[in-house]
């Protein structure tokens, strides 16, 4: 994805610009390379735009190392489990078109690093995400416990109405478990986060996990709680017929009544 990308060294600075190739305001973010020490690019974060269908939707995938973050990313992009996951080096993109609620939703997925050293560089992309996955691992109670950090920087850098589904991964070895469900379960509610236990290796919940998700964020659009308008929101219409959805109601009465056709 990235040209040199384990030559990045540090995050330079970041802005918005206008993305030549879809008109969008967007963040753009700049790195250097290690070995030539000169800028590798600036990076839109609408690639690939939402053209063909009704939304696009960017998502995280957020967590410690370890938690299977990579390979539920594969799992629901491919239908299969990626056998050799190493550790992702800074982060990892993916996308997949789904039908949520009658409407054609890109989601642009952004798999996160999730050793320390990466974090300045994956910050940089939280920024402007409609929609999270936050992983642990139900074997491994240190990443149950960084949960709370992670959650914190979520709503700090993203969007401040970013949906968050809270995924304990590894169901499938239920044996070696170390986070019970009902523990899980009441530090959702506690920070107002929907939950789900998935496997990478089965595929049990992990589609679940992201189509609820983003079903959420379309009832929220649909309701009027999320504007897609909004400089970054995470949302991207890929049709404007959509904008109506945004109108006021009996914005359309008026307009006919004031037409002298």
């Amino acid at each position: 994805m990235f040209h040199c990308f384990t030559g990045v060294k540090e995050l330079l600075g970041e802005g918005f610009s206008i993305c030549l190739l879809y008109g969008k305001k967007c963040q753009d973010t700049m790195y250097l390379c290690l070995e030539c020490w000169q800028p590798l690019m600036l990076f839109c974060f609408w690639v690939g735009g939402a053209r063909g269908t009704d939304f696009l939707f960017k998502f995280l995938v957020i967590g410690s190392a370890g938690t299977g973050k990579s390979c539920l990313l594969h799992q629901f992009i491919e239908n299969k489990f990626k056998q050799d996951s190493n550790h992702t080096i800074g982060v990892e993109f993916g996308s997949r078109v789904v039908n949520v609620g009658g409407k054609t939703v890109k989601l642009q997925i952004w798999d996160t690093a999730g050793q320390e050293r990466f974090r300045s560089v994956t910050r940089s992309y939280y920024r402007g995400a409609a929609g999270a996955l936050l992983v642990y691992d139900i074997t491994s109670r240190e990443t149950y416990n960084a949960l709370t950090n992670w959650l914190t920087d979520a709503r700090t850098l993203a969007s401040p109405n970013i949906v968050i589904i809270l995924c304990g991964n590894k169901k499938d070895l239920d044996a070696d478990r170390e986070v019970t469900f009902l523990e899980a379960s009441r530090f959702a509610q506690e920070n107002e986060l929907m939950f789900l236990e998935t496997s990478a290796l089965t595929g049990e919940n992990v589609e679940e996990a992201f189509l609820i998700c983003a079903r959420t964020i379309l009832s929220k659009i649909e309701s009027g709680e999320l504007d897609p308008e909004r400089m970054g929101s995470g949302i991207q219409y890929g049709d404007a017929s959509l904008r109506q959805l945004r109108q006021p109601r009996g914005s359309a009465a008026q307009a006919r009544q004031q037409c002298n056709c």
